[in-house]
């Protein structure tokens, strides 16, 4: 859920629960420094970015994804760009702009069906629409079911908002086929099943199950009320930890321990980039989730030392003080994302394309923001076999295209509440993570980032200067 650090928002007191680690001195960012970002030294790839010669029907940000045999699933989201900001109107996040359009992508043909779930034929309720039109869910697919929780959206029947205690377990192909194929009978609500518990009221968060452990449910907040001053939001300062069970007819959980168990304010975090990697540690390679910056810290800057948290949810963050401990400089917000294993170098690769972000480049100089501004700029954080983080600022961007709307010639500035869906055949490690050593050299398609916010200013307010974007990038790899 977008929030460009405009509100000082109210929340729950937590801190008293353990110590702040931080070595903020000056700055409201975790760290008063950032690790050097270094120019034209990534010799391992480059990437190149196009717009693709396909793009949705209608721009769409912070949804919810799932591919399955070539084709792709979106749900939930938004249709507009940065919210709006005027203390008193509950419109902020306007109910005319929540996505209650499911789309079906064939990125082999271009093609893109779509249908409402508001149809009469999708067979759900109001409040089942509600739960599915949200802003900043969390989610991930295994297999043929996609998953859903939480996220921030209209109540409709109290012209309230809130964030959601449902999980959704939804059939992929299933809901495929009621967007693409009118068959009399068939609705939606076929197609998914729906519990709700306290545990899944979370927006702005990242959902992932590692391996055959429990599904972790990544930081991110509770919302409560119309997005204006004085409203109540309360951070999870935890990962919260829960066992899936769905048969396709029948869906429960049970709940496990969050971790830490003592909510931690150093994961006061959400709109955050949590990525699944491969690590080399204790001479093996493992799978993790990093979970990459974010905001907000209680002054309104950045996080900026990662978080590794392990299959189990156990969390790891190097101590901020530390001047070897690596602080992340830019791309701190929600963006698209790719990343890749090396077991040669045993080495794990991080893209991070554009967003909102604490530095940027500017004529080859680099410079930082407190207001936080959207950027094209394009970095890669490495992780060798002994752990040692570093980032590096690509040579590659966004493609130069000017706004023809609000600011007429700027240039558009992509990547914020994004993703990358990685392009069908790439070879993967068991965590989707992309295989690097089996990548040809030479140029190979990667992936696709899809829709997010596209703003015709670096650092804006006002609804007009940002909008979603329909637009679809090809993101292809040169290996040397």
């Amino acid at each position: 859920m977008l929030n460009k650090k405009f509100m000082p928002l109210l929340c729950a007191s937590m801190l008293c629960m353990t110590a702040l680690v931080n070595a903020q001195g000056d700055s409201p960012n975790q760290t008063q420094e950032v690790s050097p970002v270094l120019q034209n030294q990534f010799e391992a790839f480059q990437l190149k970015i196009e717009e693709a010669n396909f793009h949705l029907p209608n721009g769409l940000q912070s949804y919810a994804w799932a591919e399955y045999r070539g084709r792709w699933l979106f749900i939930c989201g938004r249709t507009s760009g940065m919210h709006t900001f005027n203390n008193g109107d509950p419109n902020n996040f306007p109910p005319s702009a929540q996505n209650s359009t499911v789309y079906v992508v064939n990125p082999r043909s271009g093609r893109v069906m779509y249908r409402s779930l508001t149809d009469p034929s999708s067979g759900l309720t109001q409040a089942q629409i509600d739960s599915l039109s949200v802003t900043a869910p969390q989610s991930y697919w295994e297999g043929s079911t996609l998953f859903v929780t939480g996220g921030y959206g209209l109540v409709t029947a109290t012209g309230q908002f809130d964030t959601k205690d449902t999980l959704t377990a939804i059939d992929i192909p299933g809901l495929m086929h009621w967007v693409t194929t009118q068959t009399p009978g068939e609705t939606a609500a076929q197609h998914m099943l729906q519990i709700s518990n306290p545990i899944f009221k979370v927006t702005g968060g990242e959902m992932y199950r590692i391996e055959d452990e429990s599904t972790l449910l990544v930081f991110g907040q509770d919302f409560e009320g119309f997005y204006e001053d004085g409203a109540t939001q309360e951070y999870t300062y935890q990962v919260r930890r829960f066992k899936i069970s769905y048969t396709g007819t029948t869906l429960s959980v049970k709940i496990l321990n969050g971790e830490p168990l003592a909510l931690d304010p150093n994961y006061r975090r959400r709109d955050l980039n949590v990525v699944p990697v491969t690590l080399h540690r204790e001479g093996h390679n493992h799978p993790y989730l990093i979970a990459f910056a974010g905001v907000f810290t209680p002054e309104t800057g950045v996080w900026t030392v990662p978080v590794r948290i392990n299959k189990h949810g156990h969390t790891h963050m190097d101590n901020p003080a530390e001047a070897s401990t690596f602080k992340q400089a830019m791309n701190q917000y929600q963006c698209a994302t790719l990343s890749l294993f090396s077991k040669k170098h045993k080495s794990a690769y991080v893209s991070f394309f554009g967003g909102i972000s604490y530095g940027f480049f500017q004529n080859g100089t680099f410079q930082t923001d407190e207001e936080f501004p959207f950027i094209n700029d394009v970095t890669t954080i490495t992780i060798d076999k002994k752990g040692n983080y570093t980032q590096y600022l690509m040579d590659s961007s966004y493609p130069v295209i000017p706004s023809t709307q609000s600011n007429p010639g700027n240039t558009l500035l992509f990547g914020a509440e994004s993703h990358v869906i990685v392009a069908e055949g790439v070879p993967r490690l068991h965590n989707r993570v992309i295989d690097f050593d089996s990548l040809s050299p030479g140029p190979t398609l990667v992936g696709y980032i899809i829709g997010g916010i596209q703003s015709t200013l670096p650092n804006t307010n006002v609804a007009s200067d940002s909008s979603a974007s329909p637009r679809i990038f090809s993101v292809t790899l040169i290996r040397p």
